[in-house]
């Protein structure tokens, strides 16, 4: 219905933002206002679909952050608690934001411990990633939304990858909120995995 009414209504501004039909010659025919709307129609359902899918993913990196960013102090519940934030390859946010995605993983994504030694991912259904930042949304199962942002640490990162991850010194520091719960200044030790 919201839709509708969206169209309806770009239709109607259109229509009334149209040369021909603000200044009309003395005499001259106008055209109806079904025919300004149809014209306007096709154009309208576009910009209202492809807005959120541009703007709710994106990343600007001139270097490749891949690798697994862990928190070194107790970030979430009891039951509930971070250990990863892992962070994908160029190609793969590529493939996210181009809509090749897959229901269990995803180019920047966090993995929380629960009861029994299982976890849970938690994907993004949005994100920002820069050189300097990142921020990330998604929602736990139990837990409700899930946000995060950070910045990441420009030379200690540098020093960290070059170490491949011996560095205590963190790479990303930056608060989480889970549920209505916040974690400040939460300190991101860097790993390039096995």
């Amino acid at each position: 219905m919201r839709l509708i009414a969206a169209v309806a209504f770009a239709g109607l501004w259109l229509a009334g933002c149209d040369p021909a039909s603000t200044a009309p010659e003395p005499g001259a025919g106008t055209s109806g206002p079904a025919d300004s709307a149809a014209a306007a129609a096709p154009s309208a359902p576009e910009t209202v679909a492809s807005e959120p899918t541009t703007s709710a993913f994106t990343h600007s990196l001139t270097q490749d952050m891949f690798g697994y960013y862990m928190p070194d102090a107790q970030v979430g519940p009891d039951d509930f608690q971070l250990i990863t934030l892992s962070i994908g390859s160029m190609s793969e946010f590529q493939d996210w934001e181009a809509g090749r995605r897959m229901a269990t993983y995803a180019p920047i994504m966090m993995e929380f411990l629960l009861p029994g030694e299982t976890t849970e991912r938690v994907l993004p259904d949005s994100y920002s990633v820069t050189d300097r930042r990142l921020r990330m949304t998604g929602v736990g199962a139990d837990y409700g939304r899930v946000t995060l942002d950070a910045r990441f640490e420009g030379p200690v990162l540098s020093d960290a990858r070059a170490n491949l991850g011996d560095s205590e010194a963190p790479t990303l520091v930056g608060t989480i909120t889970i549920g209505d719960r916040t974690w400040s200044g939460v300190r991101f030790l860097y790993s390039a995995g096995d």
